[in-house]
């Protein structure tokens, strides 16, 4: 069962990680070059609001919306119900509510945390000496500002991974999602112990891959913590 239904949590969680980081890092420092504008009010106000919002309910929200009422994408599963082959569009288009709720919902803090990284950095004195030159307030920002920002942002990716796995598990269930997050329900209510049990390892695994990834990513990033 795990092996079967791992490659379809991977792929949804990957998808969303990499749609997490993008637009946290984009939003964040849109509100940290813009601070104290109605743009930087909306989206601090938004991110704290979609925080306090549980994941299956942005999840119903998502169906209600896009599915019941646009009918712009389908409400859940892998594909059409009467589909007998896996079509890639067809799994794509299963994938973008199930991706993109899974991606909002562990944003905010991100967001939240490259707007005041940002923030804090445009005050250093290397960014005042890149102004000083005469460079573009953009070119400041992204190629001096924005860079210094992401080494502690590597780390805070790395404690949010609980969350990630937690929210995969509401995510894959709302959705019908066949991955391993939502077989760990489905164990539960057949009293499944052999099942939870490996399921609860691979959660902690992931947990602690987690935090090992975003350690190295540091080091990496500033070899200077090496020593």
């Amino acid at each position: 069962m795990i092996l079967e239904r791992l490659p379809w949590t991977l792929l949804a969680t990957g998808c969303a990680i990499v749609l997490m980081l993008a637009g946290s890092l984009v939003v964040g420092t849109l509100a940290a070059w813009r601070k104290g504008s109605a743009l930087d009010r909306i989206i601090t106000g938004g991110a704290l609001a979609n925080e306090s919002a549980p994941v299956f309910w942005l999840a119903l929200a998502a169906i209600y919306v896009f599915a019941v009422t646009l009918r712009w994408l389908p409400a859940g599963g892998l594909t059409d119900a009467g589909s007998t082959t896996l079509d890639p569009l067809d799994v794509a288009a299963h994938m973008v509510l199930p991706v993109t709720v899974l991606a909002i919902s562990q944003s905010s803090w991100l967001v939240l945390y490259v707007r005041e990284s940002v923030i804090a950095t445009l005050r250093e004195d290397f960014v005042l000496g890149a102004r000083s030159r005469g460079l573009r307030e953009r070119t400041v920002v992204v190629r001096h500002a924005l860079r210094a920002a992401l080494l502690p942002f590597l780390t805070l990716l790395g404690a949010r991974v609980p969350e990630l796995v937690t929210g995969a598990i509401l995510v894959e269930t709302v959705f019908s999602w066949p991955g391993v997050a939502s077989a760990t329900v489905q164990a539960a209510l057949s009293v499944d112990f052999p099942l939870l049990a490996v399921l609860t390892l691979l959660g902690t695994l992931a947990v602690v891959a987690g935090n090992l990834l975003a350690d190295l990513a540091y080091r990496i990033a500033d070899p200077r913590t090496a020593s």
